[in-house]
């Protein structure tokens, strides 16, 4: 008896090593090729995932594949029964895929806008206004400058890096004529270098806002904003006005979310070594000293 036993497993264990291509299921090669096409664009989209790993797709669909426990012979082996019916069930597949992924964008993008909409509401509350200026000038615009920069730890003087908002309210005359006047950040490094960006003040009759953005690099010593105006000499002086300059820091969005919501929760946003601190701490006061390594 134990003779016919052993034949059977070495039967079952023969046809196991030799099985052939499985077919795989209409619902779950709906799920494969959807999966491996989002997958294809997200990758093809970052450009430092694609840099540590070349854009496949034999590769794409043997991970995706293997999560469903097929093969690369199985998919084709699939593709080639369907193809061979009279119905063609691919056809309605690739049909459900496409329906898939626009649902799926049309989602994303909402979830996407929504997100950048919370993230601008979060870095407008942590912002940083590091300059204001309420004087109002009135008259020639030209000469009117200021400069900004910190004291850091060693005493040196050092613009912090990141996203800065110069914004102010500003006409500029009946009689002005278009990109006469522009507004001037420049940058100065510690070894002295320098760079500089010019934005150009559209006309404005009336008093209208203003808003650029400036973006400051590691090692910048000080920042200067300053505005020109370029006039011939038969044009008539223009009689502008400027008020309510502004020059604000802005939070990376990370750091502005972690902000915003500890602000809204009063909780930090590592509420893992608060509690940590709020345990050792109970323990201090109950024992009078901490246990190493705790």
């Amino acid at each position: 008896m134990k003779k016919y036993i052993l034949i059977a497993v070495a039967l079952w264990a023969a046809a196991a090593c030799h099985r052939g291509p499985r077919a795989i299921p209409e619902q779950e090669m709906r799920a494969i090729i959807r999966e491996t096409l989002i997958g294809q664009s997200i990758i093809q989209q970052d450009r430092d995932e694609r840099r540590f790993r070349p854009l496949d797709s034999l590769d794409m669909y043997s991970e995706v594949l293997g999560q469903y426990g097929y093969t690369l012979e199985d998919f084709r082996f699939t593709v080639r029964e369907m193809a061979m019916r009279k119905s063609n069930p691919l056809t309605n597949i690739l049909g459900e895929v496409a329906a898939d992924i626009k649902a799926i964008s049309v989602v994303a993008e909402a979830r996407y806008k929504h997100q950048l909409h919370l993230d601008s509401i979060a870095q407008q509350m942590t912002s940083d206004t590091v300059f204001r200026s309420d004087t109002v000038l009135r008259g020639k615009l030209d000469g009117y400058r200021f400069v900004y920069a910190q004291r850091s730890e060693k005493g040196d003087s050092v613009v912090p890096k990141g996203l800065y908002r110069l914004s102010f309210r500003y006409s500029t005359g009946s009689h002005a004529r278009s990109y006469t006047k522009s507004v001037r950040a420049r940058r100065v490094s510690r070894d002295g270098d320098a760079a500089e960006n010019t934005f150009w003040l559209p006309v404005a009759k009336d008093t209208v806002p203003y808003e650029g953005e400036i973006r400051v690099a590691t090692g910048v010593e000080r920042l200067t904003v300053s505005i020109s105006e370029t006039l011939r000499k038969d044009q008539r002086p223009d009689t502008c006005y400027l008020t309510g300059v502004r020059l604000t820091y802005v939070l990376p969005v990370v750091q502005a979310r972690a902000a915003w919501l500890e602000r809204l929760t009063g909780f930090p946003s590592d509420l893992e070594k608060y509690y940590e601190k709020q345990y050792l701490d109970s323990l201090a006061k109950r024992s009078g000293s901490v246990p190493p390594r705790l």
